[in-house]
């Protein structure tokens, strides 16, 4: 089928539901993804992008109103597609992940033994984390996000997955920025504004990534800083640089993962959602048959929240991390814990293991989205722990290791917990436990 960009056509109906949330049209067996179209939903519809396998798609008018839908409030953030899954009942997105992972592992590996998911206690303002885009349009500056796989501008009134103070400072800048000529005379080398903030120590901190410096008006930063006291840190970065300093000679704010308290700096990796992390670990810990005697390895261990938090039910542990500035902090995060069982290496996980020339009965790996390098995967099948614990955030690339292992005839999957981290959108994480074969 030939199609083209806003070529329209009426009354399609949704067959399906992808991962990320779309629903799926086929016409003539050509897929077309559509937003906010659930399935059994009739429409008309716009087509945005297309090529000779799939096209995607916008409604124009919805016909017909899934009973699963749910009307939603800020269409703005759904229409950046920061929410693809806000148009249904937090039950029924549980369901819609739980399914999708079973679909997954049944599909390809024949595992069928899935836990229920683990739902989030807070399933609006959780996010710790956000970075926002700015643009001077019609001689007024513009905060918000942009809107899916372009670079257009979606003007948020509000930020409803993120903590209530990071909407709150975000909101004032809105109101406040533009009455600062410096700020519209730089607009267009702001390159993302950040916003972090802990609720553990009621900390907030405020980033600037920027082209070249800008250097903030004295009138900006005294009004900004009594409107938010608990603002401990503002910053102007480039290319991961701290340029200027503001308000305080801090980098970092401070927040917990259950009874850890862990330095965050501008650039660290922290995840999101502060309070489901700890269950997430709790499920991974809960489950993996950890004992004194254990001497464990954890690969992407970051700034070490997972190894500080697995430390105390073990020997000792070992957190390797590629960037050398997560591997600072963990360090430093083991110091402020008081926790000495542990040691960090800044490096490529599999030449770092070689170099130590250690032995670990236990493996924990928390790879990014693209899953465990082949390389490393191979060299853990060499070690031959006795049990692997793998926590996700990338379902596809979890079931493509697991199937790895299962392959080898040594490991056996044991254990397999979605967990609801990122709730109104479509993504997952989930932990997998494997226990070599007696």
């Amino acid at each position: 089928m030939k199609l083209k960009e806003n070529d329209i056509l009426n009354d399609v109906i949704a067959i399906d539901h992808t991962y990320e949330g779309l629903g799926t049209v086929k016409i003539d067996n050509y897929p077309i993804f559509v937003e906010n179209l659930l399935p059994g939903e009739v429409a008309n519809i716009t087509i945005k992008k297309a090529n000779s396998r799939f096209a995607f798609a916008k409604v124009i008018k919805r016909k017909t109103t899934s009973k699963k839908r749910v009307e939603i409030e800020n269409t703005a953030l759904m229409k950046s597609g920061s929410t693809s899954l806000a148009n249904l009942s937090y039950n029924d997105q549980l369901e819609f992940k739980e399914n999708f992972v079973n679909y997954l592992f049944s599909r390809n590996i024949h595992f069928n033994d899935i836990n229920k998911i683990f739902p989030s206690n807070k399933i609006w303002n959780y996010r710790n984390k956000l970075t926002v885009f700015v643009k001077l349009i019609d001689n007024e500056i513009k905060l918000g996000l942009y809107e899916k796989n372009t670079h257009n501008l979606i003007e948020q009134t509000s930020y409803d997955l993120a903590a209530k103070p990071i909407s709150l400072l975000l909101e004032w800048i809105k109101n406040n920025i533009n009455y600062y000529k410096n700020m519209k005379e730089n607009v267009s080398n702001i390159e993302n504004i950040t916003v972090r903030y802990s609720d553990a120590f009621d900390q907030l901190m405020l980033v600037f990534n920027v082209k070249k410096q800008i250097n903030f008006e004295i009138d900006f930063l005294d009004k900004i800083s009594k409107a938010f006291p608990q603002l401990k840190v503002l910053l102007e970065v480039k290319n991961n640089n701290v340029l200027k300093k503001y308000l305080s000679k801090q980098t970092f704010i401070y927040d917990k993962i259950g009874d850890l308290t862990f330095k965050i700096n501008f650039n660290s990796f922290f995840q999101v959602n502060s309070s489901q992390t700890n269950n997430l670990y709790e499920l991974l810990i809960n489950n993996m048959n950890l004992e004194k005697s254990d001497n464990v390895l954890d690969a992407y261990c970051g700034i070490g929240t997972i190894g500080l938090k697995v430390s105390k039910k073990v020997k000792q542990v070992i957190g390797i991390e590629i960037i050398k500035e997560a591997i600072e902090n963990a360090i430093e995060n083991a110091k402020i814990n008081g926790i000495s069982n542990i040691s960090f290496y800044s490096g490529d996980v599999y030449k770092i293991i070689e170099s130590l020339n250690k032995q670990f009965n236990k493996i924990i790996v928390d790879p990014p989205r693209s899953g465990l390098e082949q390389v490393f995967l191979e060299k853990i099948l060499e070690m031959k722990p006795k049990q692997i614990g793998y926590i996700s955030c990338n379902p596809h690339t979890l079931c493509r290791d697991v199937d790895l292992f299962l392959k080898s005839n040594m490991y056996e999957l044991t254990y397999l917990q979605p967990c609801d981290m990122f709730s109104q959108t479509h993504h997952i994480e989930a932990v997998a436990i494997l226990n070599r074969k007696k």
